[in-house]
């Protein structure tokens, strides 16, 4: 297996044709899904036109409510398969309509086996403490076919904690590797990401404070992939 870790830069993502479909679109999410959305669609879309006589099977996990699941089946033609726990993140009505297996995938999932070509996690493997996260990825990797993709966008802070207002874990880089199974890309240097977030790229900046209450950032978005 092959992959890595990365900080999703405000600046590099800012200008992305990737970007601009989902601008276009009207798909904007949370205060940092601009990150989440642009680096996901990227992955997916560029594995789906690799792969043009395929019929991709493809799992969001921990779906939520999020716009990205809807935006993707008609945009790339494609379904995807929805799948949320009982006691998830958000309210069960908010989900219901993207939700196509109600389990707990660390634990539930007996239909997938070496089948899926991509799992993804759209901020939502950070709602799991870290070895439970570890214990999400090797799921992930069991449903995966040979060739398949995981992906998941995660928290980085320069110390793992628990992060009440988001009810999330945030990694350090070192626990993100020990999570993950992965090198990063590039050391991450989380001051200089900071200072992106400050040029309010997407309005970052101004969500952080409404959100909650500080300009002080505590996370910035990270990514991982995974080859298998």
């Amino acid at each position: 297996m092959t992959g890595s870790l990365k900080l999703l830069s405000p600046c590099a993502i800012r200008d992305s044709a990737y970007r601009r479909r989902l601008d276009e679109a009207g798909v904007r999410g949370g205060w940092n899904y601009h990150l989440n959305h642009a680096w996901l669609l990227a992955e997916i879309d560029e594995y789906v036109m690799a792969r043009p006589e395929q019929t991709p099977i493809i799992l969001d996990v921990g779906c939520g409510n999020r716009a990205l699941h809807t935006f993707l089946e008609p945009e790339l033609h494609l379904g995807v398969i929805g799948i949320d726990r009982i006691g998830g993140a958000c309210p069960y009505d908010e989900r219901a309509m993207r939700m196509d297996l109600c389990i707990d995938f660390r634990t539930g999932n007996t239909f997938f086996n070496g089948t899926a070509d991509i799992v993804y996690w759209c901020s939502a493997i950070e709602h799991n403490e870290p070895a439970e996260q570890k214990a999400c990825v090797a799921e992930s990797l069991r449903a995966l076919k040979p060739g398949g993709v995981f992906l998941a966008t995660f928290r980085y802070s320069p110390k793992t904690h628990y992060f009440e207002p988001s009810e999330q874990w945030n990694l350090s880089a070192r626990d993100a590797e020990e999570v993950f199974g992965l090198a990063w890309e590039i050391e991450p240097d989380f001051d200089a990401m900071v200072e992106e977030y400050r040029e309010d790229i997407f309005e970052l900046d101004t969500r952080h404070r409404t959100r909650y209450g500080t300009s002080e950032h505590d996370f910035v978005v990270a990514a991982v992939k995974i080859a298998k």
